[in-house]
């Protein structure tokens, strides 16, 4: 026990005698126990007796009791040890510490990113340096867990922080190719964007029935009991702070656009569309759950970053076609702000490694239903979408954008480049499948009585990958943590298929 309590943060209580209680939170398997620390600490003000400890706590404060059967030992707070402390640490020092400590994890895995991108490189090796990383870092955690459960968990609660940071800004990473669509779509007529949307649409749905059809075929044969699950706790929402801080620096950057009348561009451009994009995404993610049914926040953020670079056209008098190409220039020169986002698409993958290892008994229990569903359905998605796009007459390099549309951004763009496909369009298909999928897909399965938990799962990340995980959250409880699975094996196989020579040059032969 000691051994997974090294990285917790201590709450020091003060007692009598010049000594402290010093208090820990119990386990470091609560995801989110660096933003609860604060809150545990404010419900603590008793010992568990129903006694007042020393040093009190206020009034209205208990904490918890230790005998109770419905005690949660992730949350609770027990005495540790009792040593001499100078004085209580102020909430002041335990943020510092939490600022610190995320810094620490995600700077150690970006710069990680950036060295094995590097490496890979040099070796000459086509196969996504993040994918290679992620592997890596499952087989350093099985190997850990099997000399050291207690090690491997604090090995995944160094690097908690980040992996909650980046599910907290995820579909932030995802908005830059998006936000380039106006100046690639205007090339395509009427008549190709219906076509592209009906692949989608079509597509969304054959891969929801398959990929149902499949879990429930498999789960016939194995006929492995479904038990309780926890689903992935929700991340903690956007604070004022948020609001405040980015609302601040949209309106600062764009005044000194204005007042400088462009002189100032180089300096201010990253900042003022970051900021915009930022809002954005937050405004997008406070809209009320109905509102972003229609409204997802990926499209209001998308919306709101192309505002910004209109604004900053105009005042500066570049243009907003300029100005939009300043966002994402894909160069080693001068990053726009949609470079510095994607910068981290990387990291993103990283962190599926951590999110795999923690459902790792699930997946041994239900391993026939989940990997059977994923790879199957992963085949049949890319295959079935590249016949559908020659059968519709588009160009090829439009079919090979819109292929991998049942894949996460985050690794559908490393298959776009694989297949030499444009950016652009698979970000337009990936997140038109998501949309699609989120608002219909479990419409679709109760209608067509799939009712079975593991294979909504499996289905509606299959074919809306993060977005239709998201959907499945509001309701479906025994469903998500399958979804979670699903959405990152998902992507994870589609790349592993496309990599394969055969099976991309089948890819390339049936779009043209």
């Amino acid at each position: 026990m000691e051994d997974a309590q090294v990285l917790l943060p201590k709450v020091a209580w003060p007692a009598r005698g010049g000594k402290e209680i010093i208090y820990r939170a119990s386990s470091p398997r609560d995801p989110d126990y660096l933003d609860k620390i604060d809150t545990e600490i404010e419900d603590l003000a008793t010992d568990g007796t129903g006694s007042q400890l020393p040093g009190g706590g206020g009034p209205g404060l208990h904490a918890p009791v230790t005998n109770s059967k419905k005690k949660d030992s992730s949350r609770s707070l027990q005495p540790f040890d009792v040593e001499e402390a100078p004085s209580t640490p102020r909430p002041s020092q335990s943020t510092i510490n939490q600022w610190l400590h995320w810094g620490l994890s995600l700077g150690t895995l970006y710069l990680f990113n950036l060295a094995l991108a590097k490496a890979v490189a040099a070796a000459g090796i086509s196969f996504p340096s993040p994918l290679i990383g992620m592997f890596g870092i499952i087989g350093v955690l099985v190997a850990t867990s099997a000399v050291s459960q207690p090690r491997a968990e604090q090995l995944c609660a160094l690097f908690q922080p980040a992996v909650a940071w980046i599910e907290k800004w995820l579909a932030l990473f995802y908005v830059p190719s998006l936000v380039m669509l106006p100046l690639s779509l205007r090339s395509l007529s009427g008549s190709e964007m219906a076509r592209i949307m009906g692949v989608n649409v079509i597509g969304v749905f054959l891969t929801l029935l398959v990929t149902a059809q499949i879990a429930i075929s498999v789960r016939n044969l194995v006929r492995t009991q479904l038990e309780e699950t926890t689903p992935p706790k929700q991340s903690f929402p956007f604070n004022r702070n948020h609001y405040i801080g980015w609302g601040a620096l949209l309106l600062t950057t764009f005044l000194g656009l204005a007042a400088s009348g462009g002189s100032l561009l180089t300096q201010l451009s990253v900042p003022f569309l970051l900021a915009s994009t930022v809002c954005g995404y937050l405004g997008g993610t406070s809209l009320p759950s109905k509102a972003r049914a229609v409204f997802h926040p990926v499209i209001v953020t998308a919306a709101c970053a192309n505002i910004g670079a209109l604004l900053q056209g105009w005042v500066t008098g570049i243009g907003y076609d300029e100005s939009l190409r300043s966002y994402l220039t894909k160069t080693a020169g001068a990053w726009g702000a949609g470079d510095w986002l994607m910068s981290l698409l990387g990291v993103v993958i990283l962190s599926f490694g951590f999110k795999i290892f923690g459902q790792r008994r699930l997946m041994k229990r239900h391993a026939p239903e989940i990997f059977g569903s994923v790879i199957l359905s992963a085949a049949f998605s890319l295959l079935s979408t590249a016949f559908m796009c020659r059968a519709a007459g588009l160009s090829p390099a439009i079919a090979r954008g819109t292929t991998p549309r049942s894949v996460t951004i985050a690794l559908a763009l490393p298959i776009a480049t694989a297949l030499d496909a444009p950016h652009t369009m698979t970000a337009f298909s990936v997140v038109l499948s998501g949309l699609i999928g989120a608002n219909f897909s479990q419409l679709v399965l109760t209608k067509l009585g799939y009712k079975d938990p593991i294979a909504r799962g499996l289905a509606c990340a299959g074919s809306a990958h993060g977005l239709g995980t998201a959907a499945l959250a509001a309701s479906e409880s025994e469903a998500v943590p399958f979804a979670a699975l699903a959405y990152a094996l998902m992507g994870i196989t589609s790349t592993l298929l496309v990599a394969l020579p055969p099976f991309r040059s089948l890819i390339l032969m049936i779009t043209g």
